[in-house]
């Protein structure tokens, strides 16, 4: 997703691994901050996130079901329980990930005192 403003796009370590400048709650909020002009900006199109996690959550336990005897019967069946969790996680944020550089976008939000302390 790229800055309406500068029409930069943000480094993969800043959208990975950070808080991208707002605090931790406004974060949650789908708020960001711009890596290259500052501008506070924020995710359009939160629900697409969980539309795309639902879906990909059914289609991936049904998958993992219909393939778990043959799965269980080459890594053993402990094991293949045991790793249906880490699937199951690493399938949302892959449909977390791809749902919001795809279709998500970004507006800018005017910064007021509030928005601005609460950061």
């Amino acid at each position: 997703m790229n800055c309406p403003v500068c029409n930069k796009e943000p480094s993969f370590t800043r959208v990975s691994f950070t808080l991208q400048g707002v605090s931790f709650s406004k974060s949650i909020q789908g708020f960001s901050r711009c890596e290259q002009c500052g501008r506070l900006l924020r995710i359009s199109n939160l629900h697409l996130p969980v539309i795309a996690q639902t879906i990909a959550g059914i289609v991936s336990v049904g998958l993992y079901a219909l393939f778990f005897r043959s799965l269980g019967q080459w890594i053993g069946f402990t094991n293949a329980a045991i790793l249906f969790f880490p699937y199951l996680i690493i399938i949302g944020i892959l449909a977390t990930y791809i749902s919001m550089t795809k279709f998500g976008r970004l507006i800018v939000v005017p910064e007021t005192e509030e928005s601005v302390e609460s950061s």
